[in-house]
């Protein structure tokens, strides 16, 4: 079933290049979470999807309160308790929600989340960038400037083409946010934030591949992929490359680094989809005919 829950729009963007693909990136784990209720794997991947949202609204809400700290924000204190506020709910929603079945669980998670999130970039953070981006600090030096445009006319690397789509729901969500993921990244380096979000985003790449991988390797073996061995050598080779990163973060320059895993990442991504995954997904789909 193709539902997509948290569907983003232009109206949500904030004229920050990082922000938007944070956001963009959260929308894509709420519609993953959701695609995995409805195929009937929302317990399986409830608590490590809730563990990578703990992980990347960290990572978000961090990359804000820098921002506005950087610029002097008046509503400092009040979106900052917006943001408290959300984690506490994400960081206490495994307990809470223990006496409610899975899909009960997924459901109220997912739509939280999104009511959240949609409010919250119309409104606080809409503002927030408004005032950062137009009332610069009168101290603030030529580079403070050249760091904000670079912010915001940062490049993207992983373009998300039509062409990519599996036509599984749940599979297409997940390589979105990791193709959000790599642009964030990206971004983050040509705002001079690369080496500080560096350690923390190979961390959630390391975790998401993980929930990527698992679902698609339940899938392969459910219904008896034949290719499933040779796909599975391919995505521990990619688990490997990321620790292999890992172990370089503090060997490397951040900046080379950070440029090197972006493409790595985008080029190893879109050839797997291209191939790797449209291959394993035309055999699941005719199996599923064929059931």
């Amino acid at each position: 079933m193709n539902i997509t829950i948290a569907q983003w729009r232009k109206e949500y963007e904030t004229g920050d290049r990082l922000v938007d693909e944070q956001h963009k990136s959260l929308f894509s784990i709420i519609n993953a979470l959701y695609s995995a209720m409805l195929e009937g794997q929302g317990e399986a991947l409830l608590n490590k999807t809730i563990e990578s949202l703990k992980d990347y609204t960290s990572i978000h809400f961090e990359t804000e309160e820098d921002f506005m700290l950087r610029h002097d924000y008046p509503d400092y204190e009040d979106h900052h308790k917006k943001h408290e506020i959300l984690k506490e709910k994400v960081w206490n929603f495994d307990y809470d929600s223990e006496k409610i079945d899975s899909v009960q669980k997924t459901i109220k998670l997912s739509h939280f989340l999104m009511d959240w999130l949609i409010n919250h970039i119309k409104h606080d953070d809409k503002k927030m960038i408004d005032y950062c981006c137009h009332n610069q600090k009168k101290d603030s030096t030529s580079e403070d400037h050249a760091t904000l445009n670079a912010q915001n006319k940062g490049i993207k690397i992983a373009h998300w083409q039509p062409e990519y789509e599996t036509g599984f729901t749940l599979i297409d969500d997940q390589h979105k946010t990791l193709f959000y993921a790599i642009n964030a990244l990206n971004s983050a380096m040509l705002a001079g934030r690369g080496a500080e979000l560096l350690e923390k985003t190979l961390r959630i790449l390391g975790n998401y591949t993980t929930i990527h991988f698992e679902t698609e390797e339940e899938y392969m073996l459910k219904y008896h992929y034949p290719g499933y061995l040779e796909h599975q050598k391919k995505h521990q080779f990619l688990r490997q490359k990321v620790v292999e990163f890992t172990q370089q973060k503090d060997k490397v320059n951040a900046s080379q680094l950070t440029i090197k895993l972006s493409r790595f990442l985008t080029n190893w991504l879109i050839e797997h989809i291209k191939g790797e995954d449209k291959k394993m997904i035309d055999f699941l789909r005719q199996k599923r005919l064929d059931d």
